[in-house]
């Protein structure tokens, strides 16, 4: 059975859309698991730059195992995709320094609404996103490495693990008044691949990107889930009315 987190998020501000990876709906199969700095198979280490928690990827697949999304859009346009990560280097009998080679990649789903399938097919519904280990590989890395989890790094997506085309995401039809519900996935590829946030954006942000960082992505704030931003809307009633009662 899935692992379920009922949760809709929704788009505040036309243009783009962010959220946190840990925000899903669902986890199907065992590959991904949330992690915290005290719980999952990997922690977050004390100095961690993930916003809140992250997602952890247990082990490769071809996909085998998803995360989805359920996004409801307010504003049409063609999306581009960011996908902020780390990495651990779980690889037994790695070299030392460890190299990565084994932990740095995903699959995203090739269009929105496709519905997670065991065996849906590297570079034909799942498209690999191969990434760079940044920060995690200078040439004294320790094992294991502290960087492992505490930076973050963006990616842009791209069409499958050999194309330099950006994948893009078009919505069609969006408004405040008539939203579009659609859900992303994404499916596990190799093991110690982690992620903290996406962010879907109607403007190219490449160019914003240098050795992985990105203040412009990393100004973009994630939508709250529906859960936080009810109790942020009560307790700012509840102010509202003390003041009264106040004056």
């Amino acid at each position: 059975m899935p692992s379920v987190h009922a949760v809709v998020l929704v788009q505040q501000t036309s243009g783009q859309f962010a959220f946190e990876a840990e925000s899903y709906t669902t986890l199907t199969g065992t590959g991904w698991e949330r992690i915290t700095t005290t719980t999952g198979t990997k922690t977050l280490p004390g100095g961690s730059n993930a916003v809140g928690d992250a997602l952890y990827s247990r082990n490769g697949g071809s996909p085998s195992s998803f995360a989805t999304y359920s996004l409801q859009f307010i504003a049409d346009g063609t999306y581009y995709v960011y996908s902020r990560y780390s990495m651990y280097d779980i690889v037994s009998g790695a070299p030392s320094p460890p190299g990565y080679g084994n932990e740095d990649s995903f699959h995203i789903a090739r269009d929105l609404g496709l519905a997670p399938a065991i065996g849906g097919g590297a570079d034909v519904d799942w498209y690999a996103q191969h990434l760079s280990p940044q920060g995690h590989l200078p040439a004294d890395s320790p094992t294991p490495n502290p960087n492992d989890g505490r930076f973050f790094y963006w990616d842009e997506a791209q069409l499958s693990g050999t194309s330099t085309n950006p994948l893009t995401f078009t919505i069609t039809g969006a408004s405040a008044t008539t939203p579009v519900d659609v859900t992303f996935s994404i499916g596990n590829r190799e093991g110690g691949v982690t992620l903290d946030r996406f962010v879907f954006s109607t403007t190219r942000l490449n160019t914003s990107i240098s050795a992985g960082n990105s203040a412009t992505l990393d100004g973009i704030a994630s939508v709250p889930e529906p859960s936080r931003a009810v109790f942020s809307m009560v307790a700012l009633v509840l102010a509202v009315g003390i003041r009264r009662r106040d004056v």
